[in-house]
């Protein structure tokens, strides 16, 4: 079998770790109920008191009686041997494929591809996510740019691909809004004057 590359990040609560793995290695997310081999028996009565799925992660939190430093390997080797049978994994409520797109969208739009157009001074937000198609609503700086046909194809649209690969479409819409006439000139004021 192949080894899932995975590795550990910290969080703001020192009892979870997030394991960063590649996007669409789990076909669920959210809360889990049960997990495959040692994983699940550590949920179900050991040291793991739960586990939450996203995209590009698995978040693991100890139960308060147990600390990373002398669960963590144990969990690690657990996680990697749980990853191998993706399917085994129970999520706490029952998930549909548009459970999953949004779910992925929300994700790319939460990470660097979002981050960069609100660097911009724009913002995406989901319209809808269904069918394997999803939309978003562009505002702010995005609203009439000419690159936002760009950004929304090769930002989100390609991250969005990795996360979700079943996806047919991504469209967007802008936010009704008053278009600018042309660009804004400053004034300049004249040398030695």
């Amino acid at each position: 079998m192949t080894t899932i590359p995975m590795h550990p990040e910290p969080t703001t609560d020192p009892r979870t770790v997030r394991w960063v793995i590649p996007a669409g290695t789990l076909p669920l997310v959210g809360p889990i109920t049960d997990a495959p081999a040692d994983l699940g028996t550590m949920l179900r009565s050991g040291p793991v008191a739960a586990i939450e799925v996203e995209t590009q992660a698995v978040l693991i939190r100890l139960a308060a009686d147990h600390t990373w430093p002398t669960a963590g390997p144990r969990v690690r080797d657990a996680l990697a041997t749980a990853l191998e049978h993706p399917h085994e994994w129970r999520p706490a409520t029952a998930l549909t494929e548009d459970d999953l797109l949004h779910a992925a969208l929300q994700d790319v739009l939460n990470g660097p591809a979002g981050d960069y157009i609100r660097s911009h001074g724009g913002e995406a937000t989901i319209v809808s996510a269904r069918d394997r198609r999803a939309e978003v609503r562009l505002s702010g700086t995005c609203t009439h740019c000419p690159a936002a046909d760009f950004t929304l194809h090769s930002r989100l649209e390609t991250e969005l691909r990795k996360r979700f690969p079943a996806l047919l479409e991504l469209h967007a819409t802008e936010q009704p809004g008053r278009r600018r006439p042309g660009p804004t000139w400053l004034p300049l004021r004249r040398r030695g004057a």
